[in-house]
């Protein structure tokens, strides 16, 4: 099956996505509408930020909604010179909100303590959308880390995809679900409509309960069901239950399974936190790899010839507290090209079997075990 739509071009460097990121949004004739867990204001950010103040100053309408949290580094003093800009911040901080001006006082007070209830459900998509006809997905936030030029070996390894697709309105429709909803993070129900009309989508949009059930297990059912190969790229690798039974099923029937995690991290801890189910996972079939040479970022999964790329982690925060978003490949040509994406990466990883684990983490035993405890916050 062909995508309804094309996908112009995969990503596995930053700076290639930065690029074509900043030329459409040059070209922008009506909207920008940027949504990501982290903006930082510094080399990159505030090169981007300069060219949205311009295009805003050219009445393309600009949107940027960023997550409280993971951008709690944004330079606030930025907001008077960028007043053309519509900033939010999704789920704030109490210090946010009470320096949002355009929320009254009583609304302020109201959803500080919202916030501090739901302070866990966080937005950690990546979409840029121009002009309702272009559409960057991935993991790639907005920081000088994810770009080799000025970081260095010290930047991020990530993907991501620009696509002209038939169902970029779609993304603008949930875009704006998510802004209305900045100050309201709960996680509800949503309407049947919108439950099959996601369904039916090439993306997993998580912004419902049944969806982020329907979605588990659809993951879970393809694992299972695999006839020859399943492998993972994932950074934040806390695997449930659920999950650890359908690698170790689809192994020990000898499928091709191969799980890509960082030896470095931007988390010290996880590393770690990595190696507590790699320890389990190392004793059957599966082969753990860590990848060496820098910080990994990407979250890939291919299943056969299904494969799916975006913001997903295989952790608790992505399965039960955090927005995400992911896009299916269905293209021939896309599913090869992420594929080699995924050997590349592992040729520059070590595969790891559970004395390998032991020796590098063992020492860290007791914390490992009281990470067991938390894993519901990872």
């Amino acid at each position: 099956m062909q995508d309804q739509g094309i996908i112009e071009n995969l990503y596995n460097k930053g700076d290639l996505f930065y690029d074509d990121l900043i030329k459409a949004c040059l070209a922008a004739k009506k909207e920008i509408l940027i949504e990501t867990y982290t903006f930082e204001t510094d080399e990159l950010g505030l090169r981007l930020l300069e060219v949205l103040n311009t295009k805003a100053q050219q009445d393309v309408r600009v949107n940027i909604l960023i997550d409280g949290i993971g951008s709690s580094q944004f330079n606030k003093n930025l907001f008077k010179k960028l007043k053309h800009l519509n900033i939010r911040f999704y789920n704030p901080t109490p210090f946010q909100i009470t320096n949002n001006q355009r929320v009254n006082w009583k609304d302020q007070f109201k959803h500080i303590f919202t916030g501090l209830f739901c302070i866990n459900n966080r937005n950690h998509r990546k979409l840029y959308l121009v002009d309702e006809q272009v559409a960057f997905v991935g993991s790639i936030n907005i920081t000088s880390y994810h770009s080799y030029r000025i970081k260095g070996e010290r930047s991020w390894k990530d993907s991501g995809v620009r696509l002209c697709h038939s169902e970029v309105p779609l993304l603008r429709e949930s875009f704006f679900r998510i802004w209305e909803s900045y100050l309201s993070p709960k996680h509800k129900y949503q309407s049947k409509h919108w439950y099959k009309k996601i369904l039916k989508s090439s993306f997993r949009m998580n912004d419902c309960r049944k969806t982020r059930y329907r979605y588990q297990q659809d993951l879970i059912d393809r694992i299972v069901n695999a006839k020859r190969r399943v492998w993972i790229t994932n950074p934040y690798f806390v695997p449930s239950k659920a999950l650890c039974q359908a690698l170790s099923m689809a192994a020990n029937k000898g499928i091709d399974v191969k799980i890509v995690i960082p030896r470095k991290s931007d988390m010290k801890l996880f590393p770690l936190i990595n190696s507590l189910a790699g320890r389990k996972l190392a004793e059957t079939k599966i082969k753990i790899y860590e990848y060496l040479p820098r910080i990994l970022h990407s979250k890939i999964i291919i299943i056969d010839d299904w494969c799916s790329l975006g913001s997903t982690n295989l952790n608790s925060r992505s399965f039960k507290h955090d927005l995400e978003l992911d896009i299916i490949l269905k293209n021939s040509d896309n599913i090869t090209c992420l594929s080699r994406y995924f050997l590349d990466d592992l040729s520059e990883s070590i595969q790891l079997a559970k004395h390998d684990i032991m020796s590098l983490y063992g020492q860290q035993y007791i914390a490992g075990t009281f990470l067991k405890l938390i894993r519901y916050w990872l």
